[in-house]
């Protein structure tokens, strides 16, 4: 078991940035487990800036995944890891996305309506998901 986090940036216009994964070509979100000596929130920021150049703005804690069908990663060398992945919501401000560790090779904003037909890597799709009810619901989410 290791810590993630998972961070959903949304725009004014109510928008979410997206990115392309240079591994496997599929849609993302910011995203990264932590390291040594740093928190949930710490991880957030670094994942954050290292993937977009991006910083972490008003970042909003919304939930907490661990189902193992969605939150377990096999890496490209064979190593397999189950996460606890902290969301977490975060303003963009006037901040433009710049792919900056190889990681993302484009950027793209979609409205929550887009996000059925994206081709998104697994754990993506419930994350819109947990911060559509959260913004309801006020609730933190599990799951």
């Amino acid at each position: 078991m290791s810590g993630g986090v998972r961070v959903l940036v949304e725009d004014a216009q109510g928008r979410f940035l997206i990115l392309r994964r240079a591994d496997d070509g599929k849609w993302g979100l910011p995203a990264g487990g932590m390291e040594l000596g740093e928190s949930l929130l710490d991880a957030a920021a670094r994942e954050l800036r290292e993937e977009t150049g991006l910083r972490l703005i008003a970042p909003t804690p919304f939930g907490l995944a661990s189902d193992p069908t969605i939150e377990t990663h096999t890496y490209p060398n064979g190593d397999t890891v189950q996460y606890i992945t902290l969301l977490v919501h975060s303003a963009l401000g006037d901040q433009t996305p710049v792919a900056r560790d190889g990681e993302a090779r484009a950027f793209d904003w979609i409205t929550p309506d887009a996000v059925p037909g994206l081709d998104f890597a697994t754990p993506e799709r419930p994350t819109f998901d947990h911060w559509q009810r959260f913004r309801v619901t006020g609730t933190f989410q599990m799951g």
